[in-house]
């Protein structure tokens, strides 16, 4: 029987095949993305940070069963680690360079008008929305998305070999066991909180609006140039 889940991505298969091939993320795979484009991205996905722990405490908090709670917990704790490090040391590295191009953007602290919209979002889905499965369906189809990219990539083989760590660090924390047993756990939980039409409705709003969302992030930070 197919889940739906899988009905959900083959019916809007072609904004998530999108959003898994996009030139930011190809570009990043064959070790060709300019550095002022890594910068930006990275700057910008900064941004979402801790609004994305918050994202997940307020799952956690809203969870109804105890094994998905401490799956949960685990998650927050790692990406308050591993994934933290990688943006502190990155960011650091590419702020060795000068990148005129984005010099206003690193002088000035701007935030892009598409990841302005994004985190609108996550503040509804912090301070008001109280719906599990809203809020679980968003973390899997933005880890779904990540995850993604990268088997797109490796399909493709494009995946260059002796990658620099500011690629290789990235792409290997959206990709292995560990990764993608936590994409499969949030598909699961979303399946486990499918009862009804209203139900599948709720999960079908929330997916479609977060694929749109990563991509138009995506192409924001592909595109600004100063």
């Amino acid at each position: 029987m197919t889940s739906f889940v899988s009905e959900l991505i083959e019916k809007h298969n072609g904004i998530y095949n999108t959003s898994i091939s996009h030139p930011l993320t190809n570009e990043l795979c064959q070790g060709i993305l300019l550095n002022y484009q890594l910068f930006t991205y990275l700057n910008q996905d900064l941004k979402f940070f801790d609004y994305s722990l918050n994202v997940l405490g307020k799952a956690l908090a809203l969870s109804n069963e105890k094994s998905a709670s401490i799956r949960l917990a685990k998650q927050i704790g790692w990406l308050a680690v591993d994934e933290n490090d990688y943006f502190t040391n990155t960011l650091k590295e590419l702020e060795w360079e000068q990148l005129p191009e984005v010099k206003g953007l690193r002088e000035n602290n701007l935030t892009l008008p598409q990841v302005s919209k994004y985190i609108d979002y996550l503040k509804y889905l912090i301070n008001d929305c109280n719906s599990y499965l809203e809020l679980i369906t968003f973390c899997y189809v933005m880890e779904k998305v990540y995850l993604g990219w990268v088997e797109y990539n490796q399909e493709q083989n494009q995946i260059a070999a002796k990658l620099p760590p500011k690629f290789q660090i990235w792409i290997d924390l959206h990709n292995g066991e560990q990764f993608i047993e936590w994409v499969n756990f949030l598909q699961n939980e979303v399946e486990r909180n499918i009862h009804d039409d209203a139900s599948k409705k709720i999960c079908e709003d929330a997916f479609v609006k977060a694929v749109n969302l990563e991509t138009e992030f995506f192409e924001a930070c592909y595109n600004y140039k100063e």
